[in-house]
């Protein structure tokens, strides 16, 4: 499998678990090659003796993905989160022999929102809902959006 192309169970349904099951053979049946699922938590109601069994039988990878927080961060200054980080780092590593995922993808260290382009900045005032749901400022209103190459304009209406 040169390049293979998975989907991530939060694109069917969350929480994803026993309940869900059958989405596992429907990924196989749209093309997928593997599915990403959160690291399965002891409350998560997913039993990943199941998963895997599902997940051979369809012929479907399993790739996990971690869920840090701020108890669960190597790169925090306390020294109780960098240990519950290492700790969950090991919970990870247990949870894809489980389930016979062979990749545990991120984020698996830092801060919550790291992975998002932006650091918790300490001090920082929480955003109110209405500034949450206000139009991004990422790219300026001035500039044109980059053309995508091999496209024009009139092929992506």
């Amino acid at each position: 499998m040169k390049n293979p192309v998975g989907i991530i169970s939060m694109q069917y349904i969350r929480p994803f678990n026993n309940g869900a099951l059958h989405y596992l053979k429907k990924t196989r049946e749209l093309g997928f090659d593997f599915i990403e699922l959160l690291v399965p938590e002891p409350e998560d109601d997913l039993d990943p003796a199941e998963v895997r069994r599902i997940c051979e039988g369809e012929g479907l990878d399993i790739v996990l993905a971690a869920r840090v927080n701020l108890q669960r961060s190597i790169a925090s200054e306390d020294a109780a989160n960098r240990q519950g980080g290492i700790d969950y780092l090991k919970f990870c590593i247990e949870a894809a022999d489980r389930v016979g995922a062979k990749i545990i993808g991120g984020p698996l260290y830092g801060e919550p929102l790291v992975f998002a382009g932006r650091a918790p900045i300490r001090g920082r005032p929480r955003r109110s809902p209405s500034a949450r749901n206000a139009p991004s400022t990422v790219w300026p209103r001035s500039r044109p959006w980059p053309r995508l190459r091999g496209r024009s304009s009139a092929s992506r209406r």
